[in-house]
């Protein structure tokens, strides 16, 4: 049987963006420890959320836990249990590229075939930065099809056979459209031009500065991962005949009509809802274009990296965080929706934001620094989309928008 594979999106990134509070802006500091705690109890403690939340601001931090590890009868979860970022973790692949452009090792205008062998023509004609701005018209190899390869791959390596036949779909640099597989062909560019695997070359320049020492591509034992747990039941494989992908849908939860009508991904009817079963798709090994595992502490640390300069030349991290494309064009009642070089930017209600979420079945992660406020909020749970962007927006209205704890 073959399951949705449903990595995050451009979709989760836009709705996220394009909510800003109303009402007059509070500081983040207007709440005490203590209030802002009980503040996220009450607000999370009627919904289904599973996970962590915490908040960093000046003088200090605060976390708040509720669910279980996985399903009926396991443990609650603990403020230091690791999780599947989902695409969250493409941030790390862009700072392992700034760094190598920091070095004088790559260019970011230049093409992929200088870096990564065995590309079509097409494919090989595309930029680095083209990969980080999600413009190079690649595809998305997360799919129902391609399960059992990433169910056995254990190195990026593994996986490269799923996207060398790839072509891009537009003219690159010409438009955003969200790409798994161009992240990577990123993380193979890594490999080759440092010489090391992918998840050391994390474990040496990433999570090592930045203090992050429960963080790792590899699932490792279940003693302290919170296991992503899916109410989607398991899918039909695509019928016989079908085009690999046909089936597959755009990563991100699917748009329109709720599940069991039509109007899914791709117009395929969505199965309705069942009981709570472990997902496969959270527990595999990670890879360059998201997977990875680690806590809501180490992901405090990994944004307090970045911004301090620990991990990037300042210019770098200026370029990686600032918008260089245009996801979706501002309405009457929302700004632009933008991302960087693997970084979603916007603005919420005055405060300038950047960060990642991530989302596949069992895994729904949302990051956010608010460099002006000196403020991060990370919340991760083991559940479907869109528990955590729902408890993010929750989250923001407390500490920006001064709304109440209900």
């Amino acid at each position: 049987m073959v399951r949705l594979i449903r990595p995050i999106s451009a979709m989760l990134i836009t709705a996220v963006l394009a909510c800003p509070g109303a009402g007059a802006t509070a500081t983040a500091q207007a709440l005490d420890d203590d209030a802002l705690r009980a503040c996220l109890a009450g607000v999370a403690a009627p919904s289904s959320f599973s996970g962590v939340i915490a908040v960093s601001r000046q003088g200090g931090a605060v976390s708040f836990t509720q669910g279980l590890m996985a399903g009926d009868g396991s443990a609650a979860i603990a403020s230091d249990a690791r999780f599947n970022l989902g695409s969250a973790s493409k941030m790390f692949t862009a700072v392992a590229v700034a760094q190598l452009v920091d070095a004088g090792k790559i260019g970011l205008d230049d093409p992929i075939k200088i870096h990564v062998d065995g590309l079509t023509t097409e494919a090989g004609a595309v930029t680095v930065r083209q990969l980080l701005t999600h413009s190079s018209g690649l595809g998305n190899f997360f799919t129902p099809d391609n399960l059992s390869a990433l169910q056995a791959a254990r190195s990026l390596s593994d996986l490269k056979p799923l996207v060398v036949r790839d072509v891009p779909q537009f003219t690159p640099g010409s438009r955003f459209q969200y790409s798994n597989s161009g992240f990577l062909l990123l993380g193979l560019m890594v490999e080759r031009v440092s010489g090391e695997s992918f998840e050391a070359y994390l474990q040496q320049h990433i999570f090592a500065p930045s203090g992050m020492t429960a963080s790792s591509i590899l699932p490792a034992d279940k003693a302290n991962r919170a296991v992503g747990m899916t109410n989607m039941p398991e899918m039909l494989p695509p019928p016989p005949g079908s085009a690999p992908g046909q089936h597959a849908g755009p990563p991100g939860p699917p748009p329109g009509p709720p599940p069991g009508t039509p109007g899914g991904p791709n117009g395929m009817q969505m199965p309705p809802p069942g009981p709570l079963r472990p997902a496969v798709e959270a527990a595999l090994v990670g890879n360059s274009a998201g997977g990875a595992y680690s806590t809501a502490a180490d992901m405090q640390r990994f944004f307090a990296a970045l911004m301090s300069g620990k991990l990037t030349s300042a210019a770098m991290r200026d370029l990686l965080i600032s918008p260089q494309i245009e996801v979706a064009p501002a309405g009457p009642n929302r700004p632009a929706v933008s991302h960087g070089l693997g970084f979603a930017v916007g603005n919420y209600n005055g405060h300038r934001w950047t960060g990642h979420n991530g989302g596949t079945l069992g895994v729904n992660v949302e990051t956010a620094t608010f460099p002006d406020d000196q403020m991060t909020i990370v919340i991760m749970a083991n559940r479907d989309p869109p528990v955590a962007m729902e408890m993010m927006r929750k989250v923001r209205a407390i500490v920006f928008d001064g709304e109440t704890c209900t």
